[in-house]
Formats: structure tokens, sequence, C-alpha cells
């Protein structure tokens, strides 16, 4: 059913709603990676896939412009699968279910994978011929960027000649981006020792926090539901002590949890109840952005079999109130995170805790600092950490002729004005820009809002101005 082309032109509405019934989730992008083969192979273009599920198709120049530099289009294919609490939804077989109300486009419960399925309906609408005038086009479709930028960073770029290049993955329509941060995921292991014992024990949920990016929205003030519910726990354990059974929750490291669950065997059951019986008072003590307006605690009595040891139950609250969120701010942008981290997920398994966080900063040394922190703490407890999907920085030139081009197309299309800018969110673009030495390139979008979170939405007009200013761009 179409529900955009009343807002967005033909192209680009036909394509975000053919990509947008393709389930493709990270490390899941055969299906999204077949569309474009053969979507390649239907016009006879020139296009190479690689075992990562990247795709590379490369249309040439019209007529007069064959011999120009070529330009390179970049977008990732995969997207963040988050799901509203109680909602059901399976994004291994299910595409997302798209929904309108008037200019404003979101999915039924689910993310909505504007982010990056904007940008990949931009360059199919090119490559099918909705540009009446471009240079050759090297339109690189990368695999799970929403991970650490894997795809990108297994892509083999001797395949690439073209020196310029325009990201579609940025969020803010106003916003021509030149730099972003740096980033590595931390997997922290901590053993934990269970001991059998038969009583009545509590399960505490926290559910309904707005979440978000953890780039884009980690100075927004919105409560991480890990974090939150170790300061609730922290005072419970003050009041009464508890032994962890079990906690549970997050399960994307890109984005701010938005609802956990822990089980806990009370050594004074009633008054742990007593303690959680006026949950809103405790919650808005803790939380207090209106973004999180939805939150709301449950507690529920249930019969636990075996608990963790006191100095477990100690360890997982101090780790839970490991420095979190932006640690330090940039001096050159008001109002700009520099370095941040992310308490992602736990997971209980066994008798292992498994724990995740996302750093960001566009420094190397910063990064090496909140790597050897966790690192320590977590040798301290008797475990381990272990960084991953490690990608550099980018500075840019906020001048550069590309950039310019991009603002007067902007400025031909709407008469408005738009600004570069860098963000704290990481991007393809640093680690091409590795890739390729001599790289001239911008991230550019239309507005989407809410990204990495079920209530994810992107602004129709929006949609169509960039696409209109993409047009007039490869003039």
């Amino acid at each position: 059913m179409k529900v955009i082309d009343a807002y967005l032109s033909e192209q680009p509405a036909r394509y975000f709603e053919e990509i947008s019934a393709i389930p493709r989730a990270s490390y899941h992008e055969a299906a999204i990676a077949d569309y474009l083969e053969h979507f390649a192979a239907d016009r006879g273009f020139d296009c190479y896939r690689d075992e990562a599920n990247n795709v590379l198709i490369k249309k040439a120049g019209t007529a007069g412009r064959e011999q120009e530099a070529p330009l390179l289009l970049q977008a990732h294919t995969d997207m963040v699968t988050e799901v509203a609490f109680g909602k059901a939804h399976d994004f291994m077989t299910e595409g997302v279910k798209l929904q309108r109300k008037d200019n404003i486009l979101f999915a039924n419960g689910t993310t909505l994978g504007a982010d990056d399925g904007f940008g990949v309906a931009l360059m199919l609408s090119v490559l099918d011929g909705a540009a009446a005038s471009h240079p050759p086009l090297e339109c690189l479709f990368t695999s799970a960027e929403e991970v650490g930028l894997v795809g990108a960073g297994a892509f083999d770029y001797s395949r690439i000649s073209a020196r310029r290049m325009l990201n579609f993955d940025s969020a803010e329509e106003h916003l021509v981006i030149t730099g972003c941060c740096g980033g590595v995921r931390s997997d922290v292991h901590i053993p934990v020792a269970l001991k059998p014992f038969a009583g009545q024990g509590l399960r505490i949920g926290l559910h309904g926090l707005c979440g978000g990016h953890s780039g884009e929205d980690i100075h927004r003030g919105r409560a991480n539901a890990f974090v939150t519910l170790g300061k609730l726990l922290s005072g419970l354990y003050e009041k009464t002590p508890f032994r962890f059974v079990s906690i549970n929750g997050g399960d994307k490291d890109n984005a701010i949890p938005r609802d956990c669950e822990a089980v806990i065997l009370p050594v004074d059951l009633l008054a742990a109840k007593s303690y959680l019986s006026d949950a809103e008072q405790l919650l808005s003590a803790l939380v207090t952005s209106p973004d999180d307006s939805k939150r709301h605690l449950s507690v529920a009595e249930i019969p636990v079999h075996a608990s963790m040891t006191k100095k477990d139950t100690e360890n997982i609250l101090d780790f839970l109130a490991v420095r979190n969120g932006v640690l330090c701010w940039r001096s050159d942008i008001a109002g700009m995170p520099e370095t941040s981290r992310n308490l992602a997920s736990v997971h209980t398994e066994g008798e292992m805790i498994k724990v995740c966080f996302s750093s960001r900063s566009p420094f190397d040394h910063k990064l090496d600092e909140l790597m050897s922190e966790l690192e320590q703490l977590a040798a301290g407890l008797g475990g381990s950490a272990s960084p991953r999907s490690r990608y550099p920085g980018w500075e840019g030139i906020p001048d550069s002729p590309l950039s310019a081009g991009w603002q007067a197309a902007y400025r031909r299309v709407t008469g408005r004005e738009i600004s570069t800018t860098v963000i704290h969110a990481g991007l393809e673009c640093g680690l091409i820009s590795s890739k390729l030495p001599g790289l001239e390139v911008i991230s550019v979008g239309c507005n989407i809002h809410d990204l990495h979170t079920p209530v994810e939405t992107v602004e129709l007009d929006s949609f169509e101005r960039i696409y209109q200013t993409f047009l007039d761009f490869l003039k």
C-alpha cells in the first residue's frame, strides 16, 4: 500500500516503500543485497557484491559528462531493529509496516529505518534515471553500519576511483556534516557464582523510557534504563540488602537502553516491597527528562531457586554506576559532546554477566582511556573487557568545494541558507576516508527524529527538499 507518494516524488517514495518491506537487520542484509543486485542487473549496470553483503553499483555519466571525475554516493542498508515494549514484530522475517500522519512518516511500533533507508532510496532514484544530468556515479551500499561500521571496514576500496563523496546518513536537513567522532565497543564479561536458595524474590522491570541514538541523543538528558535501575537498586540495598538473581535488557549497542529487568532475592521481602511501592516517586527523583514521561516501574513477586553472592551483587551495583553519558564537552562548539560512553546492554547467561558499552570521542587517546578504565574495572572483578568494532573519527573541510556546492544547491531549491557542523555520532566517512586518500566528503540528510527508537519519524517534506537539492547538485 502506498502511503507516502502524496508528499514525496514518485521514485524515492517507491524505493523507500520497497526497501522498507525487506527485513534488513544488521548482519542480515542478504535480502536487501539480493534486491540491489537484481536492480542493477535489470538496468545493465556494473555491480559488485562482496561476502559482507556490501554492494557497489556504477553508472556512466549522462551525455556530455562521461569523462568527468566520478562521484561516490554512499549509504548503509542495515537498520536498528527496536520494537516497542509489548509489541510483537520479528525483524528476521518481517519488514517495516509504514504509517503516516500528514507529513510525518513512522512505523507501527518499531524503528522506521529511515536511518539509512532515506539514503538508499535517494541513490536508487538517481540510478533509475531521476537525474537528467550527472557525472559518472559509484554507489556504495554498505552493510552492518549500525554495529560498528563493519561492512565499510570489510570492503575492497581498490574498486572505487572517485575522490569526492556524498554520504546520506545525516538526520538534519539544515546542516552539512563535515566531521564526526570515532568510536569503539567494549564487551565486558564478569563471572558470578549462583548459590541454591529456594524463596520468594522480586522481578523489577523498568520500561517505557524514550531511549535514542547513543551519539546523537546522548546529551539530551534522557535516562539510561540500566543506570536508572542501578541507582534505584542501590537505594534499596541501603534500606534492605538483597542478592541479584539476574539482570537483563538492551540488545543494541548503539542505542540508549529503554527497558530492563532485574530479579532479586531480598533479605526482607516486605521491606523491599514497601520501598518499591511508591514507584512514581522513586522514578521522579531519577528520571527528569520530559522525553521519558511514559516510563513505568513494575514489581512482581516470583519464586527463585538460586541467587548470586553478596560480593557479586555489590560488584554489579558498582558496575551499573560506572561513568556514563557525556563525559566531556567540546570547547569549540557550545552544547556539543566531545567524549561519551553508553552502557548499552546487560545480560545474565548462567554464571556470567555480559555487558556492552559504546564509547565515542574524536580523540584516539580518549577512547584508549575509556577502554582502559573498563578493562581495569573488569579485571578487578575477576572478569575481562574486550574492545571491538573500533572506527576512526573524521575531520573534514567545512568550506570544501563539495560543501559549497551542496549549500548552493540547497539555496537554489529552498531559498534558505544551510550551515556546516560536526556531530558526536560516528559515520562511515572517517573509515572510508582512511581507505581512499585525498577523499573530499560531506554527509547530508533530511529531518529524522528519535533514531534507534520505536518512535522514529521522518518529515516527508524535508525528504523531498533534500531529494530536489540532490538533483540540483548533480547538475
